[in-house]
């Protein structure tokens, strides 16, 4: 479980994600069992169920890239009408969750959010 110290220092890098890259409009870390740890968001988006999606959606990367004998899954793009959704591991306990309502963003939302998923590893000690 993580630490309070750990979860304000989460709840720090989320907002240095928001601030640095304007395309993105909300960022979530979860457990790998849906439990929301920290968010940080421009708009009211319904981020506590998307915790529990995005566990879930990883959960089925998982295995299916298990199954294909691809490697590890690192990451999902759910590419949208209205944006795009990417959900990152962390590590093997976190998810990083990043929205962009800018269809045309997803280098820019995905170069960020590995850059903010290296960052969240550093503060847990990985």
């Amino acid at each position: 479980m993580l630490s309070h110290m750990e979860k304000v220092q989460i709840q720090q890098v989320l907002q240095a994600l928001i601030a640095d890259c304007d395309e993105i409009q909300a960022a979530l870390v979860v457990t790998v069992d849906g439990h929301l740890c920290a968010m940080q968001q421009r708009e009211n988006y319904p981020l506590e169920r998307l915790a529990t999606m995005g566990s879930s959606l990883m959960s089925l990367g998982d295995t299916i890239t298990a199954e294909l004998r691809l490697g590890s899954c690192k990451n999902i793009i759910s590419e949208n009408e209205g944006g795009i959704v990417a959900f990152m591991h962390v590590n093997s306990a976190l998810v990083l969750v990043t929205l962009t309502v800018q269809k045309n963003a997803l280098g820019l939302l995905v170069a960020h959010s590995r850059r903010c998923a290296t960052d969240l590893l550093k503060i847990l000690g990985a």
